[in-house]
């Protein structure tokens, strides 16, 4: 029989590859892909910068071609021409204000430096034998400083250096970011069409949340370095801090490196006016330095509570010491490009660990955040079966008083176009409920000194700042009687408020509230300290004879919160008084409104009497 010719037919799959096989294909490739990373290692910053200089003007290329039709490439060239453009008249303005200022901040320094090691103050008193010098201390500062500062000079310069006469290095970036630009979509599709049909919607959502991130980060710190810098300016300008514009710069561009720039820029600027003092205010340079710090932190508070949730946004904040190792580590292995990238880069990798871990628990990946009642037992909040519920007063059973900040907002009118009231009224309220810890501290202190009447006196004025307004015109939010009936059924309920008890009294008389609503009361006629403080908390804790831990603290402001934290209290923080999301971090629970317990304690009459 004649045996029919070898063929292989047009149809005919080839043969798979094993799993070994493609284990050892793909180690190679790996390999491979490690070793041409290590060869070609000089070029990862050009490209790094090509890919920023890709995202940053994306949107802008995009803007121009559905504006004006024209093709992707004449669009990407004519906003390359407009940053050119940029570039050349902006130093034209710029640069000579720009030099003077940092000519003067290097003056600034060095002056600085040498007057921390020129200073002579005497010897301090002996501390377990050894007698320290005010000189030594202060002239190893001004040394760590000068170190510092040549350090970060050599590596800006030599960044600027490198860009000014990197010519090859800017025609790859502009050019690698052109055609990045160009075919981005291409890219994007191609990608997309390689990845299997059931993780192309992964991959999308996931490259959208990180180019949030990414935005978020770069736009905000842009602005968000314009807006410090120029308020920094400003204030100290009008108090007489020397080179004030110099300062303003340094704190412009300390913002870059968030958490630790506002610090690193409020030191020197204290240290500026420790040393040189005012230009004009009559006063000595220590209360000088002083007036000069609380406007930095004034300005960081400012920042942090207003402009950072608006400029810059969630997605990108982190928590402060994995913020400041994550800058260091960048500094000593990336230098500065790693440094001003290092933020959004681990936030990002925040993002991806967070969407592995949520695939590997089998749940919604791209959740923003867990509902917090999807599997609720009542009674059990933070891991901890609630016995006692302790709730102030003012802001979180009661209505505030925003009489002073809509004072303060309607005299700020003239600014109403690019400053509209409601926000002025709400940053006003901020600002209140900011002034709550340092009208304590000083009050405590005034105590701590035995000047009674004085902290008497500042109580009464403080009030107001406080949204406090007076007892016969405090009035109880919308459903708090029915709450407390309710909760004393099952828990033991307390109050602590910083009001004295005949207050405290008037109010429950004008409210018509029972005299043993409350299994315990403590005003401020109990305690050596005003509330918030932990004393109130432990003589509350002591009555109702419960432990910290099954015990729910609410409030409706961070100083209250941190009482609960500080003896082991569950914590339940409340928008709805003084209140925000961003001051609640270390909350076991944030709700809207008190009358929202009910669906976390109400239990069932079963279970109440099982538990019981």
């Amino acid at each position: 029989m004649r045996r029919a010719p070898f063929c292989i037919s047009k149809g005919m799959n080839t043969k798979k590859w094993s799993t070994t096989t493609k284990i050892v294909v793909s180690s190679l490739l790996g390999l491979l892909a490690a070793l041409l990373l290590y060869a070609f290692r000089v070029m990862i910053q050009p490209t790094i910068i090509a890919l920023l200089l890709t995202f940053v003007l994306y949107q802008p290329v995009s803007w121009v071609q559905q504006r004006t039709g024209w093709s992707r490439a004449t669009s990407i060239v004519a906003v390359y021409l407009l940053v050119i453009l940029i570039l050349i008249i902006g130093p034209i303005i710029f640069v000579p204000r720009v030099v003077t200022s940092v000519e003067s901040l290097l003056v600034l320094l060095e002056t600085m430096v040498t007057d921390m090691q020129s200073v002579a103050s005497g010897p301090l008193p002996s501390i377990f034998g050894y007698s320290l010098n005010i000189d030594d201390i202060l002239q190893q500062l001004g040394t760590v400083i000068q170190n510092v500062l040549s350090q970060a000079g050599t590596g800006v310069l030599g960044l600027a250096a490198t860009f000014t006469a990197g010519v090859l290095t800017t025609i790859y970036v502009l050019v690698l970011g052109f055609w990045l630009l160009k075919d981005i979509i291409k890219l994007q599709r191609m990608v997309m069409n390689a990845l299997p049909p059931e993780y192309r919607d992964d991959v999308q959502r996931m490259t959208q949340e990180l180019g949030e991130i990414w935005m978020a980060f770069l736009r905000g710190q842009l602005v968000l370095g314009l807006v410090v810098g120029f308020m920094t300016w400003i204030i100290m300008s009008i108090v007489g801090l020397p080179n004030a514009a110099a300062l303003a710069l340094l704190a412009g561009i300390l913002e870059f490196l968030p958490t630790v720039g506002p610090g690193i820029s409020g030191a020197i600027g204290t240290l500026v006016a420790l040393l040189q003092g005012p230009t004009w205010l009559p006063i000595g340079n220590i209360p000088f330095a002083i007036i000069v710090l609380i406007l930095y932190v004034i300005i960081t508070q400012v920042e942090s509570v207003y402009l950072i949730p608006r400029l810059v946004g969630r997605r990108v904040r982190l928590h402060p010491a994995v913020t400041f190792t994550g800058i260091i580590s960048a500094a000593l292995v990336f230098g500065v490009l790693g440094v001003l990238l290092i933020t959004p880069t681990i936030a990002s990798v925040r993002a991806l660990l967070g969407y592995v871990f949520r695939k590997l628990r089998d749940l919604e990946p791209f959740e923003s955040q867990q509902r917090q009642d999807e599997i609720q037992i009542p009674g059990l909040i933070g891991g901890h079966w609630i016995e006692g519920i302790v709730f102030d007063l003012d802001g979180t059973l009661t209505h505030l008083d925003w009489s002073l900040a809509t004072e303060l907002a309607q005299r700020f009118d003239r600014f109403e176009q690019f400053w509209p009231g409601e926000r002025r009224e709400q940053f006003f309220r901020r600002f209140m409920a900011w002034m709550e810890g340092p009208s304590l501290a000083i009050i405590n202190l005034l105590t701590w000194l035995r000047l009674h009447e004085d902290a008497r006196r500042l109580t009464r004025r403080m009030q107001r700042v406080r949204g406090f307004p007076p007892s016969e015109a405090q009035t109880l939010r919308d459903g708090v009687p029915e709450l407390l009936t309710e909760l004393r059924q099952q828990y033991k309920v307390a109050l602590i408020t910083n009001r004295s008890r005949n207050e405290l009294d008037s109010f429950f008389q004008h409210a018509e509230l029972p005299d043993d609503l409350f299994d315990a009361v403590v005003t401020r006629d109990d305690l050596r300290k005003p509330s918030p403080n932990s004393e109130g908390l432990l003589k509350v804790l002591e009555i109702l004879n419960l432990p910290a831990d099954a015990c729910l603290v609410v409030g409706d402001t961070e100083l209250q919160l941190r009482v609960g934290e500080a003896v082991g209290a569950v914590q339940v923080g409340l928008l709805c008084g003084m209140g925000a999301t961003q001051n609640f971090s270390n909350a076991d629970l944030i709700l809207e409104t008190p009358t929202d317990l009910i669906g976390y304690l109400n239990r069932p009459q079963v279970m109440a009497k099982l538990w019981s």
